[in-house]
C-alpha cells in the first residue's frame, strides 16, 4: 500500500525507477495527497515536463533552507502562518495572484504598506528562487510581484556624540558590540558571529553574509582594539542596548540605526556609493541609494569653494561694448 499507519502517523512510500521515497505525515489525507502530486512530478521529471508544485511547498523549502540560517527565522515563520490562509491549495505558479490577494486583503484592512510589504517581499524571493536555483518554475515570476507604495522609510542617524553617549551607559560587552556596529556597519548577527580569525591585517573579512559574497571591511582605530568575539547572545545584547539607550535618554533610537548612522558618516566624509554599498554588503546601488541625500552637504561645501568668476564685471563689459559698437 502507498499509505500505511506507522505509530502515530500515516507514512507515504512510492517506488519509482529505482528509487524510493516516504515521508510521514500526521493526517490520512495529507500522506495521500502527498503520494499523489509526487507520482505526478515524477512522472512529469520523465517525459521533459516542469513539476509541478504547491505555494507552501515553497514556502517550506524556503523555511527549512536558506530561511532557517538567518537570526530573523523565529519571525520568519510568524510571517509565513500569516501567508498560508492565502497559500493554501495553491500551485507555484499561481504565486501572482496570491501576492495580488494578499494587497486587496491589506487595502480592505487598511493594513500599514510595510507589513504588507514584507509578506509580499516574501513571495518575491520564493518566486525567484523557484526560478533561479530550485527550477521549479519555468517563468520569472518573482518579477512581476510589487510592492505596496506609500511605505514610510525609517532612519535614524547618530552623531558621533550620539553614538558615545549610548556606548558610555552601556556594560562593556555591549560597548564593544555599540562602538563596532557604528564602526563597521556590521548587521546583528554578522557582529555575533564575528571570530578572531575574521580580522585579518586591521580588516574584518566576512566570508558568510547575506547575499553570499565575501566581504572586506577596514576598520578604524577605535575598532581594532575590540576583542573578538563578541560574548553575547541576540537577546543579551538587545536587553543591554535598551537598557543603554534609556540611561541616555535616547528611547527612539535602535540597534540597527547604527548601520545607518555609519553610512552616514561613510557618505559624508565623501565617499562614494559604490564603496558605501561593498563596505555594508549591499546587493546593488539601488539599495545603496537610500543614502544618496545625505552627501548634499558635503557637495555644498565642495562648490563652496570655488572661484567667483565676476559675472557682475562681464556684464559691464559687455554693456560698455555694445555702447561704442
Amino acid at each position: 500500500m502507498p499509505v500505511r499507519r506507522h505509530g502515530v502517523t500515516w507514512e507515504a512510500r512510492i517506488q519509482f525507477g529505482g528509487r524510493r521515497l516516504s515521508r510521514s505525515f500526521a493526517a490520512r489525507r495529507d500522506a495521500f495527497e502527498w503520494e499523489r502530486r509526487t507520482r505526478g512530478r515524477l512522472e512529469d521529471s520523465r517525459v521533459g515536463r516542469t513539476p509541478g508544485y504547491s505555494l507552501e511547498e515553497a514556502l517550506h523549502r524556503w523555511l527549512t533552507g536558506e530561511a532557517a540560517a538567518l537570526r530573523s527565522h523565529a519571525d520568519l515563520i510568524k510571517k509565513v502562518r500569516t501567508i498560508y490562509p492565502f497559500a493554501k491549495g495553491r500551485s507555484l505558479t499561481e504565486v501572482v495572484d496570491v501576492a495580488e490577494a494578499l494587497k486587496a486583503d491589506a487595502i480592505k484592512r487598511k493594513a500599514a504598506p510595510a507589513t504588507v510589504n514584507r509578506k509580499l517581499a516574501i513571495l518575491r524571493r520564493i518566486a525567484r528562487l523557484a526560478y533561479r536555483q530550485w527550477a521549479w518554475l519555468d517563468q520569472p515570476l518573482g518579477d512581476r510581484i510589487t510592492l505596496l507604495p506609500g511605505e514610510r522609510q525609517r532612519h535614524v542617524f547618530l552623531t558621533p556624540e550620539g553614538v558615545s553617549s549610548l556606548a558610555r551607559h552601556a556594560s562593556k560587552s555591549v560597548r564593544d558590540a555599540i562602538m563596532l556596529a557604528a564602526l563597521s556597519g556590521l548587521r546583528r548577527g554578522e557582529l555575533l558571529a564575528l571570530t578572531p580569525q575574521d580580522r585579518q591585517d586591521g580588516a574584518l573579512v566576512l566570508k558568510d553574509t547575506k547575499n553570499g559574497r565575501p566581504r572586506v571591511i577596514p576598520l578604524p582605530p577605535e575598532a581594532i582594539g575590540i576583542r573578538l568575539p563578541i560574548r553575547l547572545s541576540s537577546n543579551a545584547l538587545e536587553a543591554g542596548f535598551r537598557s543603554a539607550r534609556k540611561l541616555a535618554k535616547m528611547p527612539g533610537v535602535r540597534f540597527h540605526d547604527l548601520r545607518h548612522t555609519y553610512a552616514s558618516w561613510l557618505i559624508q566624509s565623501g565617499a562614494s556609493l559604490t564603496a558605501v554599498r561593498d563596505l555594508l554588503g549591499h546587493s546593488s546601488l539601488a539599495v545603496t541609494s537610500r543614502y544618496s541625500h545625505l552627501a548634499q552637504e558635503h557637495l555644498r561645501k565642495a562648490v563652496s569653494g570655488l572661484p567667483a568668476v565676476g559675472m557682475a564685471g562681464m556684464a559691464r563689459g559687455q554693456a560698455k561694448r555694445k555702447k561704442h559698437a
